[in-house]
């Protein structure tokens, strides 16, 4: 296991890919807004982003360059550039990135998807299974929160959000959300952002966030989430807690999960719930970690993926 924090994005790169956006209409005429990481005709990933933005995706550009990933994120509905989609449900989100496949020519891809994406990956394992070459879960999210002895294992903000989600209607619930999206105008530095998270992350995630181009990451990353306001990020995390609208028994495709063993925002209990939920999945702990090192070790997520799928690494 590396002992090294690896160099992160920095945040001139980090700026230009950014502005780097690209554009679909979805079938009710939404704008879906999404970005491309990585090898420009590389094995082509679909990633489904946490709750924030495609920001911290960048994290995985430099590793997918060199191994031949081509990685593409679209933005979620009311989150950065993409339209807010009234009504939505979690199966819409597969349905986005299908078209999203479509448009771009590709038949066959992998998904990934990493926390409050989870959801989304799920959705697609569910409804998109003959077009999956590969599933991967890193510390995603499942359908637990209304689950008292589960909720115990988050952090006490998670916690109270979760509770606040699972009962208020999207009109109070946004209320938090607009007080958290306020803070991320007028926090403009990333080390008081890092400061602000602290009560989610174990030590492995504190350690990583001692770097100062994380800090600038997840700082944008979170300024990108509340772009258009609060009514898409609300709406984005109030799904997560309310019923799914599939079964998760009824997910045929093989699905491979990764989870730090310290992770606050994930508790490693709901990946293995979601292991022993689905009919053919494997799980990985990776013990004394936390919820970002799948992200921040890109190079050696993505081999293990290559490893485990049995793709072939340009």
């Amino acid at each position: 296991m590396p002992s090294n924090i690896p160099d992160i994005i920095k945040p001139d790169e980090l700026e230009a890919l950014n502005s780097q956006a690209a554009f679909i209409a979805a079938k009710d005429g939404r704008k879906i807004a999404y970005y491309q990481y990585g090898a420009k005709d590389g094995e082509p990933i679909f990633f489904c982003h946490g709750t924030g933005s495609h920001i911290h995706v960048m994290l995985l550009h430099s590793a997918a360059r060199r191994l031949g990933y081509r990685i593409i994120v679209p933005d979620r509905p009311g989150i950065g550039l993409s339209d807010f989609q009234p009504h939505r449900k979690i199966l819409d989100g597969a349905s986005d990135i299908a078209a999203l496949a479509d448009r771009l020519g590709i038949e066959k891809f992998g998904v990934m998807g990493i926390s409050g994406g989870g959801p989304t990956l799920l959705a697609c394992a569910y409804s998109l299974a003959p077009r999956l070459k590969f599933v991967v879960d890193l510390a995603c999210a499942v359908p637990l929160y209304t689950d008292r002895a589960a909720l115990k294992e988050l952090g006490w903000v998670d916690r109270l959000f979760a509770k606040l989600g699972a009962w208020l209607p999207l009109c109070l619930f946004q209320v938090p959300f607009a007080l958290l999206g306020f803070q991320q105008k007028v926090i403009k530095s990333p080390a008081a952002f890092a400061k602000m998270m602290r009560s989610s992350m174990c030590k492995a995630d504190m350690e990583l966030f001692q770097n100062k181009d994380l800090q600038y990451l997840f700082m944008r990353d979170f300024q990108e989430l509340f772009r258009q306001g609060s009514k898409g990020p609300s709406l984005d995390a109030q799904l997560i807690y309310h019923p799914w609208g599939f079964d998760l028994r009824k997910i045929k495709c093989h699905v491979e999960i990764r989870q730090g063993s310290d992770d606050r925002w994930i508790p490693p209990s709901f990946s293995r719930y979601l292991a022993g939920v689905l009919s053919d999945a494997k799980l990985r702990i990776i013990q004394g970690q936390g919820h970002f090192y799948h992200m921040v070790y890109a190079e050696e997520t993505l081999r293990e993926i290559a490893g485990k799928t049995g793709d072939s690494i340009i």
